[in-house]
């Protein structure tokens, strides 16, 4: 009885325990298929990850060479230290990080989106430190990254620009679609340009690594091999770059040679110019850069907007031929003076040039007979021809950002200023003064129109372009001012351009900044800020013209004196690249 009473609540218990057994069992169930089947992939792959890396393998980007294969943009071996949110503050808590304050919030937001760039060109000491800890760092890796080098430093800096971790803002960008955060991709000039050309193919290597990190297996698995990016071409010549960085020495200002025959860009530079190893790390020296009074970021060759000076009377004297103002024959008397409008003009020489044709007052750069001539031109006239040959607009060159610079007319000033024109505001603007204003570019292009009958170029580093022929000047009308610019330089402003090599023709400018009257007379007891500007537009040679030339010298005072001798040193660089040989001879004033 005893047993029977015994088993039956044995039994009754074993009921009641059944429910939540079966409870039990079926949360087992339920939490295994949760675990197997519905989050299997995203557990095998958390697994997977703890016993296998993926190396990614930086690929090189591509060469940058000049138009006779000479290196002016390379990769070379270079570590960098990358880190994520974790990372930082590991980094931190070791004393390891060392970031100015304001840059802390760029780089945490940049870690948030994945490793970012901490240091760039660390040492192989230091990143042997790091690699050593990895497993304490878990948040940091150093990788093989390919550094930028440019051979020819900052003789090279505005034309190629530099490359940089890829930015947030430039994620969002179609011509970065296949970067990712810690990439480094071109950020300025033709690195940025013909970024997608110059990118490579990153390689990946599968390794099976243990708790500690320690690659257990590297070989077997998953290994693509990196691609470097394809050789970019340019049209320019590095001795052309490094001749012209030389000249300019500490002087502001900026240089640009094209090929007549093509439009192709030969040389380019601005100056003062970064030195590219500043952009080697992180860029650390870059808010300095850009609170530089002497603005180094600058690209004054393509964004750097000056008034012409006497150089943009090359674009008075076409406009007085076409329109049949003035002839090769037609004569001004200077004294030194001119008064138009009630306004009274002085020459540069203050004795006057006495009667001059329009070929001798381009040689030797006479404003008054500039002065008569604008009398009988209105300056929408002078603003039409001006943009016949490309000022006022972009050149269209492969460079980015550039400025288009200003050609007054009557309804600009109207639209902008909210008054009429003046007729002495024309003669202004038929040397190069009052409102207009151009880029270093613009004024090779026109020089290059000059010395090729009229023929518009394009210019581009990857290239030829057709060029566009312009109307209205014939070739009569240019043929007055080649020999006008020839005299220049024979006996006249732009004596000091001569070489023994080739035939060059030329012209000089003083392009004020503020007037004489308002400031010292003479340029030199002026504030630097006041000071003339110094131009030089030539070509050469004469007769079978391949080069075309404009240099500008900020604050450099006289164009004959200041940038005629640069120009005549990037011609005889050039030059002396060729076989062609000229003689020419003479002497002049400077202006």
């Amino acid at each position: 009885m005893i047993h029977s009473e015994y088993l039956s609540r044995i039994r009754r218990r074993l009921a009641f325990a059944r429910f939540p057994l079966w409870a039990f069992v079926i949360l087992l169930t339920v939490r295994f298929w949760q675990l197997q089947i519905v989050r299997g992939e995203e557990f095998s792959d958390l697994a997977r990850d703890n016993y296998l890396q993926t190396e990614r393998r930086r690929a090189p980007r591509g060469l940058v060479v000049d138009r006779r294969g000479e290196v002016l943009a390379r990769s070379e071996p270079s570590f960098t230290l990358l880190a994520d949110e974790a990372g930082l503050g590991q980094l931190e808590e070791m004393g390891l990080l060392s970031v100015e304050e304001e840059d802390r919030a760029d780089l945490e937001a940049r870690a948030a989106r994945g490793p970012a760039v901490v240091r760039s060109g660390i040492p192989f000491a230091e990143a042997a430190f790091f690699e050593a800890r990895r497993r304490d760092l878990t948040g940091v890796r150093v990788e093989f990254v390919p550094a930028r080098d440019y051979p020819l430093g900052s003789a090279t800096a505005h034309l190629l620009g530099y490359v940089g971790e890829v930015t947030a803002a430039q994620l969002l960008l179609e011509e970065f679609v296949t970067a990712a955060s810690g990439d480094l991709v071109g950020q300025d000039g033709l690195e940025r340009v013909y970024n997608a050309t110059l990118l490579g193919s990153d390689g990946y290597l599968d390794r099976v690594v243990d708790s500690r990190q320690r690659v257990l297996v590297s070989g077997g698995l998953r290994r693509t091999e990196p691609v470097r990016g394809e050789t970019l071409q340019v049209s320019v010549i590095g001795a052309l770059q490094e001749a012209a960085h030389r000249a300019f020495g500490d002087q502001r200002g900026a240089f640009v040679a094209l090929d007549v025959r093509t439009g192709e860009v030969l040389g380019l530079g601005s100056y003062p110019a970064e030195n590219t190893e500043d952009f080697r790390g992180d860029a650390g020296k870059f808010r300095e850069m850009l609170s530089d009074p002497a603005t180094p970021l600058l690209n004054r060759a393509v964004q750097g907007r000056y008034p012409p000076g006497s150089s943009f009377k090359l674009v008075t004297a076409a406009a007085g031929l076409a329109e049949g103002v003035i002839g090769p024959d037609t004569r001004y008397t200077c004294n030194g003076r001119a008064r138009v409008a009630g306004r009274t003009f002085r020459c540069h020489r203050a004795e006057g040039h006495g009667s001059l044709s329009l070929r001798e007052a381009i040689s030797k750069s006479c404003n008054v007979f500039f002065y008569r001539l604008s009398e009988a031109l209105d300056v929408d006239v002078i603003a039409s021809y001006a943009r016949a040959f490309g000022l006022g607009e972009p050149t269209g060159v492969d460079l980015r950002n550039e400025s288009a610079g200003l050609v007054p007319t009557r309804e600009w000033k109207r639209r902008v200023m909210g008054e009429r024109w003046y007729a002495s505001e024309t003669a202004s603007v038929s040397v190069g003064q009052g409102a207009v204003s151009v880029t270093p570019i613009q004024m090779a292009r026109l020089t290059a129109a000059v010395a090729s009958w009229g023929t518009i170029p394009t210019p581009r580093f990857t290239g030829p372009q057709s060029g566009e022929q312009m109307g209205g000047v014939l070739p009569e009308h240019f043929a007055v001012i080649r020999d006008g610019m020839r005299d220049a330089v024979v006996s006249g402003t732009a004596w000091r351009a001569r070489i023994p090599t080739a035939e060059v023709a030329a012209k000089t400018g003083t392009a004020q900044v503020a007037s004489a009257d308002v400031v010292a007379p003479n340029n030199e007891d002026r504030p630097y800020e006041l000071r003339t500007h110094a131009w030089f537009v030539g070509f050469a040679p004469f007769d079978a013209p391949e080069i075309a030339l404009a240099v500008v010298v900020e604050h450099g005072g006289a164009g004959g004196a200041a940038a005629a001798p640069i120009g005549g040193e990037i011609l005889r660089t050039y030059f002396e690249e060729s076989p062609e040989m000229r003689i020419v001879g003479g002497g002049g004033e400077d202006q």
